[in-house]
């Protein structure tokens, strides 16, 4: 990949990110706008994208893998998003204004008839912008998918490159994160300042004009690509049903099985590729709230703290994300040097001939960059366990309502020195700004991991099915802080969440350890060890 070819492939990448976080994030201002006085329109905008997500996010991906036309993938994703959300924004235009009872006065049955129906009207729209959300999200992961895991993957060069694969994920998720911490701020500001339609106007409008740049940006990249630019080879299946059947076959019945028996089938490739191991746990860290989600500032706001230091902290912590990708390349390739250690693949490398070793002086590189990214993704797993120590502690100081002794022993002893409101918060919002770092250095190296430990022909529906988790996990955690919904409860929400990272950092090490045989260089601190004492001897 050359440097022009990188520059319109990130333009195009940034317009798409930038519009779906926008959006994203102004859906969310839109809702409460049009229903100030509930939770309930918000509720089922987040359980309907959530069960789409679940149903279709796998569907989704092996449409992706079973497109023999990159850029025709790609442009189809960009436009379903980009008429989705223009879609909803013509509907948000109507919606966003709250519907007032009738006025002090007025004669009853009219105005309530003329209510009624406004109520109506305005919910069958609603309606439509949730069937245009699911069209929305659908199209966003697609999106993802084929960028991510079909042309990056693609189009990069050799690893030790400028713009080798490591280079590029990081450099894409640099952009997300970007968009993620600017694009609600600047909404907000826009919104805040002329109005909610106005809000929806500029939604609209900025997807209508970076539509084309888009499109103009994807298609340079694909015509100066050669790699691109060749028909992809997609796993021909005999199977019945991925051959067009007759009519007959295609009655609905028939047709809603197939469709089940592909959605398993999906799973059941999942689940038989050998890093499932590391896609499974980091789809489990999906479970904890502990992060800059509603869930927690929700929380946070009940026991106190201002909007504008939560606004702060969230700010950090994004800053904290962005630099993972800048730390992740440098740590892959620093970690990289032990690739000659252990095995690979979960096989044996016995010293790997070294005969063929000294006749054969240049570097492996592909097994260099594999051991760096499994050696650092375990780094930043554990890096995110042990800072959330504090944050759990701190949250159970913070939980009101809490009746005296009901605290174990040990915590209320520890919890006892940092009562403090200042140093609490120094310590809440210290950790868990930095355990951001490790997340998304974990998540970096195992996005790459899955890249290239995958069949290409299944690269997409492979995400696509670890979407489909993250999913049921985001899900099981709002069911769950549906169940514990008072802020002194709010301790167990926590516990949940740590013991999920546990899990995750459990399920992570022991597929390392499979991989690479082995977690610790034993042999190495004994010779440091020697080292010491015989310093210490003299």
């Amino acid at each position: 990949m050359t440097r022009p070819q990188a520059f319109n492939l990130y333009t195009s990448h940034l317009l798409s990110t930038w519009n779906i976080r926008t959006y994203e994030f102004a859906a969310i201002i839109f809702t409460a706008a049009a229903y100030p006085d509930t939770l309930i329109a918000a509720a089922i905008r987040g359980v309907v994208r959530t069960l789409a997500s679940i149903c279709f996010s796998s569907i989704v991906g092996r449409w992706v893998d079973q497109s023999p036309n990159r850029l025709k993938t790609l442009l189809r994703t960009i436009s379903a998003n980009r008429l989705a959300v223009i879609g909803a924004s013509m509907l948000w235009f109507f919606v966003v204004e709250p519907i007032n009872g009738p006025p002090e006065g007025a004669k009853f049955g009219p105005s309530l008839g003329d209510l009624s129906s406004k109520i109506i009207l305005k919910g069958a729209m609603f309606g439509l912008i949730l069937i245009l959300g699911i069209l929305e999200n659908l199209s966003a992961s697609g999106n993802m998918l084929s960028m991510e895991r079909d042309w990056i993957v693609t189009a990069a060069s050799d690893d030790g490159q400028p713009y080798d694969l490591t280079h590029l994920n990081a450099a894409m998720r640099r952009i997300d994160l970007i968009c993620k911490l600017i694009a609600p701020i600047l909404i907000s500001v826009i919104v805040s300042a002329t109005g909610t339609r106005i809000g929806v106007l500029v939604v609209g409008g900025m997807n209508a004009i970076s539509w084309g740049i888009e499109v103009f940006c994807a298609k340079r990249v694909w015509n100066r690509n050669s790699k691109l630019k060749a028909t992809k080879v997609v796993s021909v299946q005999t199977e019945r049903g991925n051959i067009v059947p007759d009519l007959r076959s295609r009655s609905n019945s028939n047709q809603l099985s197939e469709d089940f028996r592909r959605y398993f089938q999906d799973f059941k490739h999942y689940f038989s590729s050998q890093v499932w191991p590391a896609s499974l746990a980091l789809a489990l860290l999906h479970l904890s709230a502990l992060s800059y989600g509603a869930t927690f500032i929700t929380f946070l706001l009940s026991v106190g703290f201002s909007l504008d230091l939560i606004t702060v902290a969230r700010a950090a912590g994004s800053i904290v994300e962005i630099s993972s990708t800048v730390v992740t390349p440098v740590g892959v390739q620093y970690l990289g040097k032990a690739q000659n250690h252990g095995n690979f693949r979960g096989e044996s490398r016995e010293s790997e001939d070294s005969e063929t070793a000294l006749l054969d002086e240049s570097p492996d590189v592909k097994r260099r960059t594999e051991t760096g990214l499994e050696r650092l993704g375990l780094w930043g797993i554990f890096w995110q366990l042990l800072n959330l120590v504090p944050v759990v502690l701190a949250i159970w100081s913070l939980s009101s309502g809490m009746p005296d002794g009901s605290l174990p022993h040990l915590f209320s002893r520890i919890l006892g020195s940092i009562t403090s409101q200042p140093l609490l918060a120094f310590v809440l919002f210290f950790f868990l700004s930095i355990s951001r770092l490790g997340l998304w250095i974990y998540d970096l190296t195992t996005q790459q991991l899955t890249q290239t430990m995958t069949s290409p022909s299944q690269r997409s529906s492979f995400t696509g099915v670890e979407n489909s988790l993250i999913s049921v996990f985001e899900l099981v955690q709002h069911l769950v802080a549906i169940i514990l919904h008072r802020p002194e409860q709010f301790k167990w929400i926590a516990c949940m969440g740590w013991t999920a990272v546990a899990v995750s950092t459990v399920i992570y090490t022991g597929w390392v350890w499979r991989m690479r045989g082995h977690l610790v260089h034993w042999e190495r601190l004994g010779k440091s060890c020697e080292c010491i004492k015989i310093r210490l001897d003299h």
